[in-house]
């Protein structure tokens, strides 16, 4: 993936987790697996695999009896995409501004604040 903000719709969520999930599927699995999840029709899921491949998300491959769906983006640089986009948009790039914002509107377990000091210690080694 280049340096380019993916910025997946909801929509097109559902079928990357799905693919991420477990790949490949073919149209039919993920048709079944997107009504159960959304209650969408068989055509919203069909436009939005076809509009998802347009974009280079994700391919499939002919298999023996279907096409067979697979996840061309890797979930962890797609997650690190909109990450990056989504503190650029909100908080102009202040990470401190963004857990600043979150620790005033909510109760943060122990568990969690311990994590964050953790990630907050290394990333201080590392620098070293």
């Amino acid at each position: 993936m280049d340096e380019k903000a993916v910025g997946l719709t909801n929509s097109e969520w559902h079928i990357m987790e799905n693919l991420w999930e477990a790949s490949p599927k073919t149209a039919t699995q993920l048709i079944k697996a997107m009504e159960e999840e959304t209650g969408w029709a068989k055509s919203t899921t069909k436009t939005v695999l076809k509009r998802m491949e347009q974009k280079g998300y994700i391919a499939y491959r002919e298999g023996e009896k279907a096409r067979e769906y697979y996840a061309v983006l890797m979930r962890n640089e797609v997650v690190e995409s909109e990450t990056s986009s989504f503190l650029n948009r909100i908080y102009n790039g202040s990470l401190g501004l963004m857990v600043n914002t979150l620790v005033k509107k909510r109760d943060i377990p122990e568990e969690e604040m311990e994590e964050l000091y953790q990630i907050i210690k290394e990333a201080r080694e590392r620098r070293q």
